[in-house]
């Protein structure tokens, strides 16, 4: 066995991922059958044997032995207290506890000796108050320590250098959030290097440029690439092997493929059925314009309809959602809320020539390096409107 583990680990395996989620579901299997056997054969009689004493010893084991253990074998580490003592609290027993008891019981049963069985039983005894008090107190003791900030995981790995996705990754970067792109086209790569933005260049599909990307600890997966069913597939395979908090694509709503899209966690990103050539098209000839809003308690429903309403006419593209301490991509079923902070694209078909005359910038489209000053978007609140500056994109 440590020989084959050896020649597999050395060796280039195409899927080795799934080889080891195999593994690892075969090693979930094998420990469970494993406690139910050794368990079997143990007597709850010679568990009550113990006495009162019994329980002592645990918690000794518990509350001395442990956190003198810990603090020993972290003394010169890093931890600071808070971390220690998490670490002292923290020390259920399971399955190699449990069969090297069964082993010594066994043993000592086989050569005459008593007390074989009260060992098996002491063990058995840990397991048990272990697992229960420390196992399900470990989150309530990490809170109470202020180790368990309960913060969503942040960041964004985005397929698709295009100028779209390159001003999301930038949405992402001026928030202090770690983006990365991935793309095969050097040329849309090197665009998005010169806007400062980390990019690989290579295939969404290979699984260890994701994991190099850090898809493992970011909240975001999102393809948008110009291939609707491209960016599916890409999706779908995230979502299977990495399992992201959120996985987003642009596809076409097709009802046999939302159908197939269900059995997974891929999501519409931005609105159902966006041209994203369309509005690429738009970027480049700097006919949009980058716009932000806030939907207020007061005439909330009057906002919702009439956002929907431009997002249905095609007018306008939601982005991004700041919603509370969380940031993230707009999806095509986004439940709005008071107290939204939506980033949005605005289609403006003005001429350039007109936008110069009225006050408008025309530079370097979106190679800029900083963020174009954002809108308010005048929706209508029942009372009244409200309007701030724009600025155009490009």
């Amino acid at each position: 066995t440590v020989v084959a583990g050896v020649v597999m680990g050395a060796s280039d395996l195409p899927e080795e991922r799934l080889l080891r989620r195999f593994k690892g579901q075969l090693t979930v299997l094998g420990v469970s059958m494993l406690f139910v056997l050794l368990s079997a054969d143990l007597s709850i009689a010679s568990v009550f044997a113990l006495g009162w004493g019994s329980i002592f010893t645990v918690l000794v084991l518990m509350l001395v032995v442990r956190p003198i253990s810990v603090v020993v074998c972290t003394w010169n580490s890093d931890l600071n207290w808070r971390q220690k003592l998490f670490v002292s609290w923290i020390g259920p027993k399971g399955i190699v506890s449990a069969s090297v008891a069964s082993l010594f019981a066994i043993l000592l049963t086989e050569r005459g000796v008593n007390g074989g069985d009260s060992i098996k039983a002491l063990v058995f005894l840990t397991i048990m108050l272990t697992v229960v008090l420390q196992g399900l107190t470990a989150r309530w003791v990490a809170k109470w320590l202020k180790l368990n900030p309960e913060e969503e995981a942040t960041g964004a790995v985005i397929i698709g250098c295009n100028p779209m996705s390159r001003l999301i990754a930038r949405l992402f970067q001026e928030r202090g959030e770690s983006v990365v792109l991935i793309d095969t086209d050097p040329e849309a790569c090197q665009k998005a290097r010169d806007e400062n933005l980390r990019v690989f260049q290579s295939s969404g599909l290979d699984v260890d440029v994701l994991e190099e990307a850090g898809i493992e600890s970011v909240g975001t997966f999102l393809a948008m690439t110009k291939n609707g069913e491209i960016n599916l597939v890409l999706a779908q395979r995230a979502a299977e092997e990495f399992n992201p908090p959120r996985v987003l694509a642009v596809f076409p709503r097709d009802p046999q493929v939302n159908s197939n899209n269900n059995k997974t966690k891929v999501n519409q990103a931005f609105m159902a059925q966006l041209p994203i050539k369309t509005w690429i098209q738009y970027i480049n000839d700097g006919q949009i314009k980058l716009g932000k809003t806030t939907l207020k308690e007061a005439g909330f429903g009057f906002q919702r309809a009439h956002l929907n309403a431009l997002i249905r006419s095609g007018e306008l593209v939601p982005l991004l959602v700041e919603r509370e301490k969380s940031f993230q991509v707009a999806s095509g079923n986004e439940d709005w809320q008071p107290g939204d902070n939506i980033i949005y694209l605005l289609h403006d078909p003005r001429p350039k020539l007109l936008k110069r005359l009225s006050g408008g910038t025309s530079s370097s489209r979106l190679a800029l390096e900083k963020l174009p000053k954002v809108e308010e978007l005048p929706i209508a609140t029942g009372a009244s409107n409200s309007t701030v500056d724009e600025s155009s994109v490009n």
